[in-house]
């Protein structure tokens, strides 16, 4: 028992899927575990295994609330998870929430294994085989790039384990970076640009944009360039001119969307219970925090500690419009229902204190699909983005900054992003290596809220030490005098970060304890 136990747990059990029709593939029911020589047959047999990995890629609530680890949002509930202690800086190496994802990325890494094992046992075509171990070779790059990126040094398991292999060792973070970008390259060779017919299966663009995103996280700057470049070379992608249709579920099939976790109306998800307010049914349980309000400049280019545009009084006047994209600000209207904080008028579902109202005074429209109104349970099918093209042009402009390689394609791949219609904040000028970092970052902050990467990159920047500890806070409470803070900011809550640990997880607990050859990471006990 103890060795099946740890299988599953660095692993995942590899389960195989019936053959499925091009536009639901994820869609389809399990069969039976199958296993052995007989079942590697055929393509469709081998098709049906590459399809178990993509259904590890939805992972809607723990994905969403990765956001309140940041000083971007805030999670009030310790339910499903305890990623709210995550942000507080609490947690302890028990947390569920380390374990998920942990556990989680590992499963993709042993169904992707199981077919990469197998594979040459199947005689047919060999470009549709190649093409099988192309994607195959991306999930599973794209799940150490989320091992590496959080916990470090992991074990490094290419093959399904022998008896004499449950036992695994940690290999570096720099050695599986290495590894995987050497996969991503010979994904990309086997890889289509794009499949007729059907969408969300990985392609040449996504391998090239993990692969991009993997040498940026390592400080590769010329290579990670060089990848980008690739991706934009493609002639596949472009922004988008409707920011909030990407995530409202109304485009899916958008140029600028490279990868995606999908659903349907047969396999919804519960994004807009997490991210939604009572105007929708929904939970307030991953909610916008001040800073992340404050990060958004104003229509003049500059920030609200710099334009005379602010007006404290009307803190919300002349913002960058992916603000009001992103997050309900008081008076704004969520399909169809008008949420407004300030009104403590009897009644108001959604001003602060009423149940399941946003303890920040604000909500996130992004995210909440287009179609979801009235009960909790009238669950959404909108997709959760992965990659994008915004994320590859600010890819480019970063490592090309950081490389001293500043010229006007720099601009250009900033410009792209904020100068799409209905945004059209002003053109970015400057060549100061100093003034364009602060923008890019600043870029990458706004235009990904929600979206999972503000804590790899705080991470990254090492800057988490400066923007994570302290108090955090929500509104500016000039509304309401019967609450203590009447004119001041909501404080929320009060955070920690130790510099000395927190900049990646612990390896989970439970992991430690079945496997002595795992030792706890840097400064965990």
């Amino acid at each position: 028992m103890r060795n099946r136990y740890i299988i599953l747990i660095f692993l995942g059990v590899a389960v195989f899927f019936s053959s499925c029709d091009t536009d639901d593939f994820l869609d389809q029911q399990p069969m039976d575990e199958v296993s052995g020589e007989a079942y590697w047959q055929t393509i469709d047999q081998a098709q049906s295994a590459l399809d178990n990995g993509y259904r590890y890629l939805r992972d809607d609530y723990y994905r969403m609330v990765i956001s309140a680890t940041t000083d971007d949002s805030y999670s009030w509930s310790d339910w499903p998870t305890d990623a709210k202690f995550v942000g507080t800086g609490t947690a302890t190496t028990t947390a569920g929430y380390f374990s998920h994802y942990w556990s989680t990325n590992f499963r993709i890494v042993s169904s992707s294994n199981f077919l990469l094992d197998n594979i040459d046992n199947i005689e047919g075509d060999e470009a549709s085989l190649n093409e099988i171990r192309g994607q195959a070779l991306t999930l599973r790059a794209y799940a150490y790039q989320q091992l590496i990126a959080l916990f470090g040094d992991v074990p490094r398991v290419e093959h399904v384990p022998s008896p004499e292999e449950l036992y695994p060792t940690l290999t570096s973070r720099e050695e599986i970076a290495n590894w995987i970008v050497d996969d991503l390259t010979q994904a990309a060779e086997y890889l289509p640009v794009s499949y007729e017919g059907e969408s969300g299966r990985v392609t040449r663009g996504v391998a090239l944009a993990i692969k991009a995103r993997v040498l940026l996280y390592e400080g590769d700057w010329q290579r990670a360039a060089e990848a980008a470049q690739e991706v934009m070379d493609l002639g596949a992608y472009s922004i988008d001119d409707d920011y909030l249709s990407l995530f409202d579920g109304t485009n899916k099939g958008s140029t600028e969307i490279i990868f995606a976790a999908q659903y349907s109306t047969n396999s919804k998800n519960a994004i807009a219970t997490w991210v939604g307010g009572p105007a929708v049914g929904g939970w307030s349980q991953i909610v916008p925090l001040q800073s992340l309000i404050d990060a958004y400049e104003m229509t003049d280019g500059q920030t609200i500690d710099e334009s005379p545009l602010y007006d404290s009084s009307n803190p919300f006047d002349n913002r960058d419009p992916r603000l009001s994209l992103t997050v309900i600000l008081p008076g704004g209207v969520v399909n169809g229902s008008v949420v407004d904080v300030t009104d403590t008028t009897s009644g108001n579902i959604n001003v602060i204190g009423a149940n399941n109202a946003s303890p920040t005074g604000y909500y996130y429209r992004k995210y909440v699909a287009d179609d979801i109104s009235g009960d909790w349970d009238q669950r959404s099918y909108n997709d959760e983005i992965l990659i994008r093209y915004a994320e590859v042009l600010l890819t480019y402009a970063e490592a090309k900054i950081e490389a001293g390689q500043i010229d006007g394609t720099v601009l250009d791949a900033i410009n792209q992003v904020r100068q799409r219609q209905g945004v059209e904040m002003p053109a970015v000028t400057t060549t100061s290596a100093a003034e364009l970092r602060e923008i890019v970052r600043r870029e990458r902050r706004v235009e990904f809220a929600l979206e999972e990467h503000r804590l790899f990159d705080i991470r990254r920047w090492r800057i988490a030490e400066d923007v994570m500890p302290g108090n955090v806070y929500g509104i500016l409470n000039d509304f309401d005098e019967r609450r203590g803070d009447y004119g001041q900011h909501i404080l929320i809550e009060e955070r920690y970060f130790d510099p000395s640990k927190d900049y990646l997880w612990p390896i989970p607990q439970q992991e430690m304890d079945l496997n002595e050859n795992l030792q706890p990471t840097g400064g965990w006990y």
